[in-house]
């Protein structure tokens, strides 16, 4: 099971995880990262990668 954890005091909004994550697991809703689809979730860590505020971390 996978767990995708988005903490809302360091995410800016800027959707760079949104635009990376190719299987549509996240999307920027109230102005922050919300995890929408955690089903489709491959376990890449693009998301994790891309967010320059170490926003999202994907536990396994």
């Amino acid at each position: 099971m996978v767990f995708i954890a988005v903490y809302k005091n360091r995410c800016t909004g800027c959707g760079s995880c949104v635009s990376t994550c190719q299987n549509q697991v996240l999307a920027i809703e109230d102005g922050s990262c919300q995890v929408v689809r955690k089903e489709n979730c491959r376990y890449c860590m693009d998301c994790v990668a891309s967010c320059d505020f170490d926003a999202i971390k994907v536990f396994v």
